[in-house]
């Protein structure tokens, strides 16, 4: 019996006790429950089980209970749902198997992300979302008519506390494993008989890091007594045995302003800061990227690092160089916005919205090889400015007929560099010298990066008519025009170069030859071939090779384009509290270039716009007297032009990432999500999801950089099944108190993180386990609630990777536990 198997038996066995149990006890005041949701999917206040469309919701005291801090968090709750991280600090997310592998910090998205109606552009931004909450809303299958952004794969919309009529407050503080310790707090209430204001803030922080060195850690069977390999160097002490101290810090200030009778204004102004230690790879192989050399381009650090076992069940395993670098995040973001609402008439409704927002990346400093020499390691510098604006009108034109009109248009502004240490990295051809250390032959920095500039401007419409008693026509349709102006290049650095150069090695020197040097020596022998005269690389200045003239230097591009996005649905309440629908829609993801590891401007050509079709039947009902709830969904989807990161193979620098279009691919699935509550107190949860991706016709790189067939391939961060069990029971004691129990269960299917589905970085299925107990007043403020995520210490990884000669695994934490104390009167 496999570890799912029994976790899932487990559970059902709780539920059946906790049944029997609370047929005895009737009074409780906490715990999760089932109950009408009003959601804004569509703009407007209404009923979830009123939409056909597939949503889920949770409060906000659903995401403090289940332990959900962060949007990463929530493939936990939500199956179809997964989260990968991109290996620089980047979350990648996926919705029923729609998602976007491009691992720049300003990579867009195909899950939109919205906070009160504004959207957060970049996945990066959503680091800090997850902040005194009402609810979340998460809407499946493409979203274009409604929303600022097109997106294939979905909406996640936060929905924010608003500020009160009355003053109140509350907060809660905690300590969990790691010394780590979380602390929220709110404030809230008129400040005059027409402004209301809020303040929230939240910290966390940790004074150990969870990830343990495989080779200066004392637990570590690869430690050698001392303070890790003798590699030549002297250990410079960072507090590097160990690495994942978090310290991070969120807040929001939002106020509402009744300007008039018919006039209401809302603002705010939100914004993070993560200075936490970044996560390092568990490296399990060695395999040279020299495409000339192989392995005898290995350096000898490197050939001989001590590797992890393929089948390590050590969660914390990880390893980054002993050089004295400090590892560190320096990520900031905040944004600001208004929205102004006007009530013109009975029937008719007016609103505004504006917002602008940054997030800068200044230097954060990321262990991307997970070895402990300098292989390649890197330092990020991105600042993304961006702003928004929408206009719309809504109304009822006849009692049966409501209808929305507007427009919008957004400005991305995007700067990212780059800079890579790599004095071990066997591209650049390090040699064993005498003396025994490895010398870069080449170069040991260089750097890449790009300026993106993206104008978006959209008009949409949309409808609902009651065409009979129980039947409802919805649609919409939405045209977009869409610019970007992008410019970009693989660049020579040296070690005393800014940006980065304070975070280099103490006593670091250019090594090699250097970068431009090298790539002028090419365009000597590459040119006169393509019937060009040769190009100079300066020093410090750009390298990459122009694909047809094979002179090195800045690349420049432009993408223009434009479409159509709709959805019509139809949906039939056939009895009371029971709605089936059917959907068809069109969605768009954006076309992009990509900011990735350039040596040949063939990889800087941008992919263009993916056209997702989608049909959708589903159904929503209410039984046993609305003590259960029960939707389900199948959905089949089309796509056209999928982007997907393939490789594309240098003649010197063998596999390097390049972004294409997939002609043709597919997707199928079959949702379901069950909430009961048998008995008062008792609260019974499944959500499952089963989805069969395919690709149809598409021709690229394998990792290896080799042409290869993707037909017939399943896609990558896609696992067939992945499944939600979850038991909460609130029971009174002592008279004037009360005890929650909680249990939940998510299991993730097998999937793969290469597309071409190698073994090299295959992603085993896992199941984890979550448990919570809490003590409370009937009637008081306070709640203590102790807790442990992943109880059962399951090993799990969310992606395996590359990263030049290293290829490893992105872990997920072991078992930890925790006591939370909140307040709120």
């Amino acid at each position: 019996m496999n570890t799912s198997t029994k976790f899932s038996l487990i559970l059902l066995s709780a539920a059946c006790a906790t049944v029997l149990n609370a047929q005895e006890n009737t009074q409780t005041r906490r715990g999760l429950s089932i109950e009408e949701v009003l959601v804004t999917a569509q703009k407007r206040e209404e009923g979830a089980n009123d939409i056909p469309l597939a949503i889920v919701t949770y409060t906000g005291e659903d995401l403090v209970a289940l332990g959900v801090t962060d949007t990463r968090d929530l493939g936990k709750l939500l199956p179809g749902f997964s989260y990968a991280d991109g290996g620089f600090n980047t979350p990648i997310y996926t919705l029923r198997g729609v998602g976007f592998n491009e691992n720049s910090q300003t990579a867009s998205a195909t899950v939109g992300v919205y906070i009160d109606e504004f959207n957060l552009p970049f996945p990066i931004m959503t680091k800090g979302s997850n902040l005194d909450l009402a609810r979340v809303e998460v809407l499946k299958g493409p979203q274009g008519t409604l929303y600022g952004r097109n997106t294939t794969g979905g909406a996640i919309n936060y929905i924010a506390n608003k500020p009160s009529d009355d003053y109140s407050y509350g907060g809660s503080a905690g300590f969990s494993s790691y010394e780590t310790s979380e602390a929220n707090g709110f404030i809230s209430g008129p400040l005059s008989e027409t402004v209301n204001a809020r303040l929230a803030l939240r910290a966390i922080n940790s004074s150990e890091g969870w990830q343990r060195s495989r080779t200066r850690h004392p637990s570590s069977d690869a430690y050698n007594g001392n303070t890790g390999r003798d590699i030549g160097g002297e250990y410079q002490q960072f507090g590097y045995q160990t690495l994942g101290k978090v310290d991070k810090q969120s807040a929001r200030f939002s106020m509402t302003w009744l300007a008039a009778d018919n006039v209401d204004v809302s603002y705010h102004l939100d914004g993070w800061r993560d200075r936490s230690e970044p996560q390092a790879l568990q490296v399990i192989a060695i395999e040279s990227q020299n495409a000339i050399l192989g392995a005898a381009g290995l350096h000898p650090e490197v050939a001989d690092y001590p590797v992890n076992d393929k089948n390590t069940q050590d969660n914390r395993a990880a390893d980054w160089p002993n050089a004295g670098m400090e590892f560190r995040l320096n990520d900031s973001f905040y944004s600001t916005g208004v929205r102004v609402g006007w009530s013109l008439s009975e029937d008719l409704d007016a609103v505004f919205l504006g917002s602008i927002g940054r997030f800068e990346s200044d230097g954060s400093f990321i262990p991307q090889s997970g070895v402990d020499t300098v292989n390649t390691e890197r330092n990020v510098f991105a600042t993304t400015d961006y702003f928004n604006l929408e206009w719309r009108l809504s109304g009822n034109a006849y009692p049966d007929v409501f209808w929305q009109l507007g427009v919008n248009y957004s400005e991305d502004d995007v700067a990212e560099f780059q800079r890579l240490h790599h004095e071990t990295v066997s591209i650049i051809f390090p040699v064993d010298a005498p003396n025994g250390d490895g010398v870069a032959g080449l170069d040991n920095r260089s750097g890449f990066g790009g300026n993106q500039l993206a104008e978006v401007a959209a008009v949409f419409f949309h409808t609902e008519w009651a065409v009979a008693d129980d039947w409802t026509l919805s649609g919409g349709a939405r045209y977009t025009d869409e610019s970007r102006k992008f410019n970009g290049c693989g660049q020579d650095v040296n070690v005393s170069d800014e940006p980065g150069a304070d975070q280099d090695s103490p006593g670091a020197q250019d090594e090699g030859v250097g970068l431009a040097g090298a790539f002028s020596g090419i365009s000597v022998l590459q040119s006169p071939l393509a019937g060009f005269a040769p190009g100079t690389a300066e020093q410090g200045g750009c390298f990459t090779l122009d694909n047809e003239t094979r002179q090195p230097g800045r690349y420049f591009g432009e993408l223009d384009e434009d479409n159509v996005s709709g959805r019509v649905a139809l949906d039939w309440r056939f009895a009371e509290d029971m709605l089936a629908f059917v959907a068809l829609s069109r969605g768009f993801k954006s076309g992009s270039f990509p900011v990735i590891n350039i040596s040949d401007s063939v990889q800087f050509e941008p992919v263009t716009q993916e056209q997702l079709d989608a049909v959708e039947i589903g159904s929503k009902l209410t039984l046993l007297n609305k003590t259960m709830q029960l939707n389900a969904s199948v959905f089949d989807y089309r796509y056209k032009d999928k982007q997907l990161v393939t490789n594309f193979r240098d003649p010197v620098f063998g596999a390097l990432p390049i972004l294409r279009n997939a002609p043709k691919s597919t997707v199928r699935g079959a949702e379901l999500d069950v909430k009961y509550t048998p008995v008062e107190g008792l609260y019974l949860s499944l959500a499952a999801a089963y989805l069969d991706t395919e690709v149809k016709e598409f021709i690229s790189g394998d990792s290896n950089g080799d042409e290869f067939d993707f037909t017939g391939k399943p896609f990558n961060y896609s696992p067939r099944w992945e499944y939600t069990l979850l038991v909460d029971y609130v029971l009174p004691v002592f008279e004037r108190y009360e005890l929650s129990l909680g249990i939940d269960y998510s299991y993730s299917g097998e999937t793969n993180a290469s597309l071409e589905q190698d073994e090299r970085f295959f992603i085993d299925d896992y199941g984890l386990l979550n448990a919570r107990i809490g003590f409370a007043p009937t009637a008081g403020p306070w709640q203590l609630m102790l807790w442990s995520r992943n109880l059962s210490d399951e090993y799990y990884y969310n992606n395996v990777t590359n990263q030049l000669d290293t290829i490893g695994r992105y872990t997920g934490m072991p078992a930890t536990y925790g006591i939370t104390l909140s307040w709120q009167p």
